[in-house]
């Protein structure tokens, strides 16, 4: 089991809340949970190891958020406990997965030190780190590879992180970590009929797991996010036919 490091100071998050922080214990904006843990939510910091902790340990009033681990930048990366897990963070803010609203309430939110997932790689050692940390959380809490995502999917549009550069092939090939599509089944699927209308699209997209309304640029939003995950060579909210058959892909059972 992974070692994990207490710190006083709560860190995390990279949306806006509010609450009055409890009474005792670690965390600067949590609440008793009620439900059990059944997703795990990955961001990034958007900001340096210090910034981080100022503004996430309430240095700045205006910007309440909290989140169960972060997995620093440093050498050797710590995975720092803040959020006890039987309380929820505030970390994914307005969100949805699978007809499930307000994912904090059954998430476990993991932040990682840097500056933009969107811009650049992460370093080898915080890839481990996080690989190890959700391998060891799904196993613990039950959470099946479909409810390992980003920030990203459960608010598509609204943020991107942990961008397109997070390493989530990887993670599932070594650490068994989240959903990749089988590669047989992206061949099988790139060449099949004709590409889907929108509406068909959205209705893809919405048994996979991602809220599609009938606002405009919410289908494009969606599209691009379910990119960011799971073809990240190709982030534009275009459904060509690499992109679709990976969503086919995804949602084969066979």
């Amino acid at each position: 089991m992974l070692a994990l490091a207490a710190l006083a100071l709560p860190l995390g998050g990279c949306m806006s809340a509010s609450d009055t922080p409890p009474s005792s214990g670690p965390g600067w904006a949590s609440h008793a949970r009620t439900r059990p843990v059944t997703h795990l939510i990955v961001h990034h910091t958007a900001a340096d190891l210090p910034t981080s902790l100022r503004i996430l340990s309430g240095g700045d009033p205006a910007r309440r958020v909290s989140a169960h681990y972060l997995v620093t930048d440093e050498p050797e990366p710590r995975v720092v406990a803040l959020v006890p897990e039987t309380r929820v963070a505030y970390h994914a803010g307005v969100s949805h997965w699978r007809g499930v609203d307000s994912l904090n309430e059954v998430s476990i939110g993991i932040e990682i030190v840097h500056p933009d997932g969107d811009l650049s790689p992460y370093r080898e050692a915080q890839v481990v780190a996080v690989g190890n940390l959700l391998r060891e959380l799904a196993a613990r809490h039950g959470v099946d590879g479909s409810r390992i995502l980003a920030h990203s999917d459960v608010s598509p549009g609204r943020k991107h992180d942990p961008g397109r550069f997070f390493p989530w092939e990887r993670l599932h090939r070594d650490f068994g970590v989240g959903l990749w599509p089988d590669s047989a089944k992206v061949a099988a699927y790139r060449d099949v009929g004709p590409p889907p209308s929108s509406r068909h699209l959205a209705a893809l997209l919405r048994l996979l797991g991602y809220r599609v309304t009938d606002e405009p640029g919410s289908l494009r939003a969606a599209l691009a996010s379910f990119q960011r995950h799971w073809r990240p060579d190709k982030v534009d909210g275009e459904a060509d036919r690499e992109t679709v058959a990976r969503l086919r892909a995804l949602l084969d059972p066979r």
